[in-house]
């Protein structure tokens, strides 16, 4: 099962605690709370098994040898998955709108067409209570609505920036 952290952190709200990761940042001009945090990432092996992160979404760490095709997804990816396409220096982007958000999941989809291929997933992910995430290696950013500006420059910071680059793509002997 996963474990949310607080909304409270999460959006950096006032009375969040203190923490030497978290960054402002005056790209989040659209939102009320926008949190990027600089996340140490220590040994991340390869393991077929699930993964249960500790600190979601997860920004690295082990994960499934098998990594997702770079794609905009429909249905929810397994974080050990697109854990993997982080590690190869990838940029994903994260959200859930139980209300809906048609209108926000188009200009997603927009993000990953304007986009060097090999760099994005698009996915949603349950627990964010209507928010958006994006995630590189070692970074992420959530927010409470969608910031396309702040987006964009988290992606033009962050790509191609882990162990190991993006332009290759998942293992043929993957599922």
């Amino acid at each position: 099962m996963r474990r949310i952290l607080p909304l409270l952190l999460l959006l950096g709200c006032p009375g969040a605690p203190d923490d030497s990761n978290v960054l402002s940042s005056e790209e989040c001009d659209a939102c009320d709370a926008c949190l990027i945090e600089n996340l140490e990432i220590g040994f991340a092996g390869h393991d077929s098994d699930l993964r249960d992160y500790d600190d979601l979404p997860p920004a690295g760490g082990d994960h499934n040898p098998c990594w997702a095709e770079w794609a905009v997804y429909d249905t929810e990816l397994p974080d050990e998955n697109w854990v993997h396409n982080l590690e190869h220096g990838g940029i994903v982007y994260l959200y859930d709108c139980p209300g809906g958000c048609e209108a926000e999941v188009a200009e997603l989809q927009e993000i990953f067409d304007s986009r060097e291929a090999g760099t994005v997933i698009v996915t949603p992910y349950a627990g964010l209570d209507g928010g958006f995430a994006v995630v590189a290696w070692g970074w992420r950013m959530v927010t409470d609505c969608f910031d396309r500006p702040a987006f964009d420059a988290f992606y033009d910071d962050h790509v191609d920036q882990a162990p190991e680059s993006v332009r290759s793509g998942p293992s043929a002997s993957c599922p």
